[in-house]
This record gives C-alpha cells, sequence and structure tokens, in this order.
C-alpha cells in the first residue's frame, strides 16, 4: 500500500472519529445538565447519590472521547525556545496539591545553566504532567517523587521516577499501546498521547522499572538538536 494512500485512509478516519466523538458529546452534555438538573430538585438522598454516579460516568465518558479524539489527532507542533527547568516546575506546580506535598517527597535534580530546548511548551507540558499524575497514583499518596534532567551528547534526557509497586515485566512492552491500561477508570491512552507527542519531538520516551529498590522510572529522551 502506498504511503499517500495510507494517508489518505488516516485522514478518513481521523474524519470519522470526529464526527462519532461530536454525536455522541452532544447528548452526553443534555444528559449531564437534566441528571444536574433532577438532583437539584430533588431532596431524596438516595436519588441525589444516583444522579451524582451518572454524572461523574458522563464526565469520564467524556474525557475519555477527548482522550481518543486527541490520539486520532497528528496536531501540528508550534516550536519555541523553552527552559526545560522552568516547564518541568510549572508541571509539578499544576500537578501536584498542597495535600501531596505534605505526604510524599518531592525532589528535582535541575542543572542550572541548562541549554534551552526547542519544543512546542503545551504538547511537553500535557506530557510531563500526565508521567506526573501517573507517578503520584502508583504511589497511592506515599512515597518520593524524583525528577532528573541530564544532558548527555545527544540527547536531553528528563527521568521521573517514583518509589510505587513498579511495572510488571510482562506488561512493560503493551504500557505504550493505545486502550491498555491497568487502571479500572483508565482509557489507556494517556500514555499512548504522550508518546505521539514526544515522537512528534523526534524523541522517545521509555519505563525501567528501578534496580534494587522499589518503583519505575519514566525515561524521556529529545534529541539535542532540538534542544540547542
Amino acid at each position: 500500500m502506498s504511503t499517500t494512500k495510507t494517508e489518505e485512509e488516516f485522514s478518513a478516519l481521523r474524519m470519522l472519529s470526529a464526527g462519532v466523538v461530536h454525536e455522541i458529546r452532544n447528548p452526553l452534555a443534555v444528559i449531564q445538565s437534566l441528571v444536574e438538573l433532577l438532583a437539584q430538585k430533588t431532596q431524596d438522598k438516595n436519588q441525589q447519590a444516583l444522579a451524582e454516579a451518572i454524572v461523574t460516568e458522563v464526565k469520564r465518558l467524556n474525557r475519555f472521547l477527548g482522550e481518543f479524539l486527541q490520539y486520532g489527532r497528528v496536531p501540528e507542533l508550534k516550536y519555541e525556545t523553552v527552559d526545560i527547568g522552568t516547564l518541568i516546575q510549572k508541571a509539578l506546580s499544576f500537578a501536584i496539591t498542597p495535600e501531596q506535598n505534605a505526604t510524599q517527597v518531592i525532589r528535582t535534580d535541575i542543572p542550572e545553566h541548562l541549554p534551552q530546548a526547542r519544543l512546542d511548551p503545551d504538547a511537553m507540558h500535557q506530557v510531563l504532567v500526565n508521567a506526573i499524575l501517573n507517578a503520584l497514583q502508583a504511589m497511592q499518596g506515599k512515597g518520593r517523587l524524583e525528577i532528573q534532567v541530564k544532558r548527555p551528547k545527544q540527547h536531553l534526557t528528563i527521568k521521573i521516577q517514583d518509589s510505587g509497586p513498579g511495572i510488571p515485566p510482562e506488561n512493560l512492552e503493551k504500557i505504550f499501546f493505545p486502550f491498555f491500561t491497568t487502571k479500572r477508570n483508565g482509557s489507556g491512552l494517556g500514555l499512548a498521547i504522550s508518546q505521539q507527542i514526544v515522537k512528534q519531538h523526534s524523541g522517545w520516551m521509555v519505563f525501567e522499572n528501578n534496580v534494587n529498590e522499589k518503583g519505575v522510572t519514566l525515561v524521556i529522551n529529545i534529541p539535542q538538536e532540538q534542544a540547542d
């Protein structure tokens, strides 16, 4: 099959996906509004609890549809010259609540005078926030999160290490597959989208179980030419 033919088929699939998502989201918005209205009008605690459960599931489905739509797109990156340390600190501030700061050890190892990176700050912010949230969820409220930045010869390397239970070896190869998840309410698209973004930056990412200690490390590599 020719490259042009494949691109045309993917383009058609993306258009179809966008249309399907649109048609599902419209009635979902109506359902959520009506259920919230019913919850306000009733005094019955059981009915209020049921209404809240419905709204929660509607919101979860909306999040999934948003991720599904994003995965089907190949957005054009908007490159800027970015201070990677500032980008990481913003992601930490966005992802970590004061309560989590009080119960978990958060450490960063970011060298001063690190060369700036040439990347899409919004897209990489999404990658970093997703990685941090995954690490926090794995540690279930207690543990150590460490973010380290290095500059070897060929790559700008970001390592996000947690002290959670780690990833079973049989799942390491599947962890970036679309729709693969071990979370009860996970969509299985967060890491797939993150990998897609990193690949668009001509980079790569991989999980490594920590040696001699609990937890896992997510390694993100960006080519040096992107970081000058």
